[in-house]
């Protein structure tokens, strides 16, 4: 199923009213190009998915899958290859396709979207500007779980809130989900909640739980479902809490608590949206520097829209259990635009509550 969010403004007050989204059909740049001059140019180059996170992760996985068929799909059939660029959620990575990546198109950049949230606070190692990248697609929208080893001693949410409530601490990655949800969640509900920053990654995070350093961590249910399904079937890792108002369907527990469940009045539920929730309907967001030629981003989201569409690349991620719910570029475009026009007083809520 294809789903497509028009703007952030509907996506917020479809969030807010407790909606489901509603599903449209996708929308692209219908854009003429000269795809004889495009296959000249791209025949026997290597075009590059800088993904900004390390080999290992959900980020990485969806890209490494996309390389192995994207080629077919532009004009001149280059080579696909991926280069990991870790680092402060995948700022790093931001940081160089903004100033310093491949001005001609054989550069993608694979970054995740809540680095709009860091650009919105004014953090300053942003040196990038969320609106000015040409945005090709988003393989799929994500809903983030909140999951605890067993070795934790935590069974469930309830427990890390009220008078006599246990901690948890939970790895994160910088600048990312990982590290604004458990903020969020501790400033809004007053969740026991410490979170260790730093990781470079959710493999680092997933080792780091192994050895016993943390006792959790925040996640895609897409991903980490596909990753470790095995520590839930064993029962070693448990999801106590889902960053949604509409509950997953194949959750390991059908009475996982979401939003609506714990928020006790809409300031809360819309911190928790807009801080955690809503950032991640573009969290695996693929995108070209300011200035390539337009010729050549036109067939590049053409690629990324043709592919999606694909048996051999379906057959492939489903094989890689991978989750495909596509976003494409204008309509990417649209939510960043209206995201970083976020009113000025909810701008300011999130900020006092994050950057604290």
């Amino acid at each position: 199923m294809i789903k497509l969010r028009v703007s952030i403004a509907t996506l917020i007050f479809f969030l807010l009213a407790g909606a489901a989204i509603p599903t449209l059909a996708a929308q692209r740049r219908s854009t003429h190009i000269d795809e004889g001059a495009v296959a000249a140019f791209y025949r026997g180059k290597v075009v590059r998915i800088v993904v900004g996170f390390p080999p290992g992760g959900g980020a990485d996985v969806y890209s490494r899958v996309l390389a192995r068929h994207l080629g077919r799909f532009i004009p001149g059939s280059p080579t696909l290859a991926v280069t990991n660029m870790p680092g402060a959620g995948s700022m790093i990575a931001g940081n160089h396709i903004f100033n310093a990546g491949a001005k001609d198109g054989t550069e993608i950049g694979m970054l995740n979207g809540a680095l709009i949230l860091e650009q919105l606070f004014g953090n300053p190692g942003i040196h990038f500007d969320m609106a000015r990248f040409r945005y090709l697609a988003v393989p799929v929208t994500e809903t983030y779980v909140m999951i605890v080893a067993r070795r934790s001693g935590i069974a469930s949410f309830s427990e890390l809130v009220g008078a006599n409530a246990k901690q948890v601490v939970l790895g994160a990655i910088p600048n990312s989900t990982l590290e604004h949800a458990p903020i969020l969640l501790r400033e809004a509900l007053g969740a026991n909640l410490k979170v260790v920053s730093g990781y470079k990654g959710s493999a680092d995070i997933r080792l780091a739980i192994d050895s016993e350093e943390i006792g959790g961590f925040f996640n895609p249910w897409s991903t980490v479902k596909t990753s470790s399904l095995e520590k839930f079937t064993s029962g070693q890792w448990s999801v106590i809490l889902q960053l949604s108002d509409q509950r997953l369907p194949d959750l390991p527990s059908p009475s996982v608590p979401t939003i609506q469940d714990l928020a006790h009045d809409e300031n809360q539920r819309m911190l928790l949206r807009y801080g955690a929730i809503a950032p991640n309907q573009f969290g695996k967001v693929y995108m070209l520097r300011d200035g390539v030629p337009a010729d050549r981003a036109t067939a590049l989201e053409g690629a990324f829209a043709r592919i999606f569409a694909d048996p051999s690349f379906l057959a492939d991620a489903e094989k890689s259990k991978l989750e495909i719910t596509p976003l494409y570029g204008e309509s990417i475009r649209q939510i960043v635009e209206d995201f970083l026009a976020m009113p000025a007083g909810v701008k300011e809520k999130l900020k006092r509550a994050i950057k604290r």
